[in-house]
């Protein structure tokens, strides 16, 4: 042990920059993580609080016993986040950090395989340099690692698998590690019930086509490829054939109300061949323009990776297929990326195209990226010390503008202040709660930041659409949520939650107004 942390010792000394690079890209991620984006998104409230309801109470908010899939809003909600979750959760509280800890954690963890491919993949050490470099301050993965968004996971898992991947290549047993992670994402995001079938099939075809693996051990690999995804694979048929829910001692597979993978991705619809000219489309305008349209997933105009990045992608894209010939380590591995870089194309073609349903896409994109950095650099004197300055450049842009203008911008999207704005309408009322429409399900901010007990909230519970994809809470428990605005009832002992472009009463010496960022409470009745 002492041996191996003296040689690490002596490659940071030797080698310090990418340390240093990963330590930038630390910072930027974990600088005001549980603020920045401010507040929270319906997605994240609702992860994290049947996670901490699993946790606590053994069932999610729908009652169900440890499942494989949430059924969140009623559509489902992919359920590995939920458990990563919990140890977080336990430690520290449901709160907003504790909740991203995971997206930060994969984050770091990405950035540290990414460095560690580069160097399976190129020989030169300044290809390592580099790699760090541009997954430091590549804006996809700095936004991704910063909010909790379950799909988030989806990408940094097949990185590791990708890894062992590599492995593999020079020593067959890693082939295992390879198969549990990749089996082990299907649980992450929906995308992966088209990405990871396909890639495992390819992949076991290379191996067995170049003599890395016989045919005894990729047998093996299925056999514990197939015991890992059987229960997401019976959740699929449950949900697609409208089956009964299966409930077992371990865990459940539950039956969604509607299965959202059939809105999301056309694979499922029985529309496929009609959409995917629609679909590449759209896809390729999200490559050239960098950005969705979404707050959440990009900023304008720095997008996925910087507009300057995109001719080095180009030109790594020709100089990882021209590797493929050479047979030797470097090719066969580059050939690894490239099919890992077509099987996202496809799924793009099958999948309602935003940053973060392809977002597997992106990590051979800027390795693509480093590629074409290398080889431009190699080529033209010079050229290497105005594309770093270039791209660094952008990068203090883009964290001046993450940092000062994207949180009030994402604020309202994100409904901040929305949760202390309950808690304090909760504290200084006794009586019911109305809380406005402004807010999408906004009972799952109620539930989140007042930790209410999943048993009460289903034995108190009452939707407006029951069995609909995205179920709406007309009330629960003392809590009410109301169309429009809150009507004030005259000598109500209660509390009201206004978003503040909503009409506010007038002050009043029955009223106690209290205003917040975006939502504003009122207390009627009692002692005021």
């Amino acid at each position: 042990m002492a041996g191996r942390l003296n040689g690490a010792y002596l490659y940071i000394k030797k080698n310090p920059w990418p340390l240093l690079l990963f330590l930038l890209g630390a910072v930027i991620r974990i600088l005001y993580v549980g603020s920045i984006p401010p507040g929270l998104n319906q997605d994240e409230a609702s992860i994290g609080y049947d996670a901490y309801s699993i946790l606590h109470y053994g069932i999610d908010r729908n009652g169900v016993h440890l499942p494989i899939h949430l059924i969140a809003w009623g559509s489902g909600q992919n359920a590995l986040y939920a458990y990563l979750s919990m140890p977080f959760i336990w430690l520290f509280g449901l709160t907003p950090m504790s909740v991203r800890a995971v997206s930060l954690i994969m984050g770091l963890l990405g950035m540290i395989v990414f460095y560690l491919i580069s160097r399976e993949l190129f020989t030169s050490r300044t290809a390592g340099i580099a790699a760090m470099f541009f997954i430091a301050i590549n804006p996809w993965h700095i936004m991704m690692s910063r909010w909790a968004l379950e799909s988030n996971l989806f990408p940094t898992l097949i990185l590791l698998s990708v890894y062992f991947l590599l492995k593999t290549l020079k020593t067959p047993r890693w082939s295992y590690a390879f198969t549990i992670l990749l089996a082990l994402s299907l649980y992450a995001y929906g995308t992966a019930y088209f990405f990871v079938p396909v890639f495992a099939l390819t992949t076991a075809i290379l191996l067995f086509y170049i003599r890395v693996l016989k045919l005894r051990t990729i047998l093996w690999n299925g056999i514990l490829f197939i015991i890992i995804a059987l229960p997401i694979f019976l959740f699929v048929m449950i949900n697609r054939l409208k089956l009964q829910s299966i409930e077992t001692p371990l865990f459940t597979i539950p039956k969604l109300t509607t299965p959202r993978m059939e809105q999301v991705s056309s694979v499922f619809s029985g529309d496929l061949f009609h959409t995917a000219v629609g679909h590449f489309q759209e896809f390729i305008k999200l490559m050239i323009s960098g950005n969705d349209g979404l707050l959440w997933n990009s900023i304008s105009p720095y997008g996925y990776a910087y507009p300057i990045a995109l001719p080095f992608v180009l030109i790594g894209l020709v100089v990882m297929l021209r590797a493929i010939p050479k047979r030797d380590h470097e090719g066969r591995g580059q050939a690894i990326i490239l099919l890992w870089l077509l099987i996202s194309v496809l799924m793009a073609c099958v999948t309602n195209v935003n940053i973060n349903r392809i977002n597997v896409i992106f990590y051979p994109i800027i390795l693509l990226l480093v590629a074409g950095f290398m080889w431009v650099t190699q080529r033209i004197k010079g050229l290497g010390v105005v594309s770093i300055a270039g791209f660094s450049l952008c990068f203090v842009l883009f964290c001046n503008a993450y940092f000062n203008e994207f949180p009030d911008r994402v604020g309202p999207a994100f409904y901040n202040s929305i949760g202390v704005a309950i808690q304090y309408a909760s504290e200084e009322s006794e009586g019911k709660v109305y809380i406005t429409d402004k807010v999408n399900m906004p009972y799952i901010y109620a539930l989140f930041y007042e930790k209410i007990n999943p048993n009460d909230f289903l034995v108190t519970v009452k939707y407006t659409n029951p069995g609909a994809a995205f179920q709406k809470v007309y009330t629960f428990g003392r809590y009410v949520f109301v169309l429009g605005s809150p009507t004030i009832v005259p000598g109500e002992n209660a509390a009201y939650i206004y978003w503040n472009g909503d009409t506010i009463p007038a002050l009043s010496e029955n009223y106690k107004i209290n205003r917040f960022a975006n939502y504003t409470v009122v207390i009627t009745g009692g002692d005021l």
